[in-house]
């Protein structure tokens, strides 16, 4: 699912009709505190990452004036929170707060339907306040036939501890966030919380975010279409590596980067490698076996369902284009797959990227071909000089996932050991 930044997610809001503190969008010091001086009294800065409980981690700070909310943002913008740099802050005025109210619409994948959630307890996790049994919460299948209007959004809420004119407004701004659910295909859409204030219902968050198969749809929002990476931004790779599969549906080049940055094998002492497979259970398999023996991938890569010699040409450039990698391992699964297609692809590759080389590479690369045309792969990779380079290895249908990691670890230490490196 493609998540929206805060402010993304409340211009959604307000086009719904729902209010939301006066805000701008910032990326300077001065800006912060020119949109303070705009907005008048104090205001809120609140770091632009798509991550939650930004408030424990200082990444939602108050300012009294233009010249405080100058000096926070400065503070602010370029640190680091949760892993994520700081690059825009939303500065909002400030509001006064009576209650706190959590609401939501989730789509609920054992229902099959979306679910409407109203808690008494906002401001903190929903599962939090269940867990410790806080306040009051009501929940309710919405039928997609009727949708929610107004009238059933009050019945919904209409036990909530909560004066008359407070329950009727609830209703209406639940109605118009499933009106945002619905609108912009969701898979959640988060108001939490949603503020009693002497001026009204104001929405002081928001978290929305959209199915990736309904992307399409809303060119609107700019969202450049990635991989599932959870709740970081996709990294410039994987907005690239995206594009294969977006107007060819034959068969998938999967790429997400587990590790970016390497700082997951470093802190475990591994060797970052990039890696493709065909098939996820194979992938599997075959980590299970490197992990050990001191490798970790520094990416996923699943080129399965038959795809074309161009997506594999194109997804193997972006693996070999991390730049912290020290081998590169091909694991395919016994299927169906013309792996002689596959490993045109790879030769193409690998020609381009290793042109000087007569494209054999310069780290330790092993490739397994198991499956359909399995043979013919073998042979290409043999007339096309790559098998019999010294950093090579090409194993066949008879190998398993262990002798393929074991492989490679030779090939590795080899390769170390030449160039006077320690050796994992």
């Amino acid at each position: 699912m493609a998540k929206l930044p805060e402010h993304q997610g409340k211009e959604l809001l307000r086009q719904a009709g729902i209010v939301t503190p006066a805000g701008h969008t910032v990326e300077s010091a001065s800006d912060a505190a020119a949109a303070a001086r705009t907005i008048g009294g104090s205001v809120v800065l609140k770091a632009q990452i798509l991550a939650g409980k930004r408030g424990l981690a200082g990444g939602v700070i108050f300012a009294d004036d233009p010249s405080e909310a100058q000096t926070k943002a400065a503070a602010l913008l370029g640190s680091t929170l949760y892993g994520r740099t700081v690059d825009t802050l939303l500065v909002e005025a400030r509001c006064t707060i009576e209650r706190e109210l959590y609401v939501a619409v989730v789509s609920d994948t054992v229902a099959r339907a979306p679910l409407m959630i109203v808690s008494t307890s906002g401001g903190v996790e929903i599962e939090e306040a269940a867990a410790a049994g806080a306040g009051e919460t009501v929940s309710g299948a919405v039928d997609m036939r009727r949708g929610a209007p107004v009238y059933w959004c009050l019945d919904l809420v209409r036990t909530l501890t909560l004066p008359e004119p407070v329950l009727v407004a609830l209703a209406r701004v639940l109605s118009k966030l499933y009106d945002v659910y619905t609108g912009y295909d969701c898979t959640l859409a988060e108001i939490n919380p949603l503020a009693l204030t002497p001026a009204g219902l104001v929405a002081l968050d928001a978290r929305i975010a959209v199915d990736d198969d309904a992307l399409f749809r809303h060119p609107e929002l700019h969202i450049e279409r990635s991989q599932e990476v959870g709740d970081r931004l996709p990294t410039a790779l994987e907005l690239a590596a995206a594009k294969i599969d977006e107007n060819d549906h034959r068969g998938s080049a999967h790429f997400v980067q587990i590790d970016p940055d390497g700082s997951l094998a470093k802190a475990q002492g591994k060797v970052s490698i990039g890696f493709d497979g065909i098939g996820t259970g194979v992938s599997m398999a075959v980590m299970d076996e490197l992990v050990p023996l001191g490798f970790l991938p520094m990416n996923f890569c699943d080129t399965s369902g038959n795809p074309t010699a161009s997506k594999l040409y194109r997804i193997t450039k972006a693996i070999l284009a991390q730049p912290l990698i020290e081998g590169y391992v091909f694991a395919s699964c016994l299927s169906s797959q013309q792996l002689d297609v596959t490993a045109r692809g790879l030769i193409k590759a690998f020609k381009e990227i290793f042109a000087p080389h007569g494209g054999a590479p310069t780290i330790p690369c092993v490739f397994s071909f198991r499956g359909a045309w399995d043979d013919v792969a073998i042979e290409l990779f043999r007339v096309h000089g790559l098998s019999a380079h010294p950093w090579v290895r090409v194993l066949g249908r008879d190998s398993t996932e262990r002798e393929l990691a074991e492989a490679f670890k030779d090939l590795h230490a080899r390769w170390r050991s030449e160039r006077g490196m320690a050796v994992a």
